[in-house]
């Protein structure tokens, strides 16, 4: 059952005309993203929960979907690794502030790439919350401008 499910959330993500236009997160808290769709591809780089990713093809058995991401790196992904979460992913090295605002108390920093899960908006602000890598790490949430992170499934 659970895997049917998991194929028509998949059929659903990806059977719009224009799979370009598409967006999705990492729904894994690390996922290998491959130089071609099946397991014994070599693991080009890796992404992390909320990564937000564009989909650019489906692979012919429909269970890996090609992405790319931010900064334009490609690559194939298990369909089941995929979330509909909206992610948003750092373009530089940034402060996540308390409020939002420039001069806001800074809460956290990060860098370039860093993913967050969005959690709402506010005057071009982003509310965003990580995942922590291990359990018991604190949790960096606050607000980012909005021109500085990909978000694309954010409008």
């Amino acid at each position: 059952m659970k895997r049917l499910l998991s194929i028509i959330f998949f059929l659903a993500l990806v059977s719009a005309p224009a799979l370009a236009a598409k967006y999705a997160s990492i729904g894994i808290a690390e996922a290998n993203i491959r130089s071609c769709g099946g397991t014994k591809c070599a693991v080009k780089w890796k992404a992390w929960k909320y990564t937000p990713v564009a989909m650019t093809a489906v692979s012919k058995d429909k269970k890996w979907v090609q992405i790319k991401d931010f900064a334009g790196h490609t690559g194939w992904i298990y369909y089941t690794s995929l979330s509909k979460t909206k992610g948003v992913a750092a373009k530089t090295d940034l402060n996540v502030r308390k409020t939002a605002s420039s001069t806001g108390e800074v809460a956290c920093s990060v860098e370039k790439g860093y993913a967050f899960k969005f959690l709402s908006k506010s005057n071009g602000w982003l509310n965003v919350s990580d995942w922590p890598e291990k359990t018991g790490d604190p949790v960096c949430q606050g607000w980012v401008y909005g021109a500085n992170v990909w978000a694309p499934a954010v409008k």
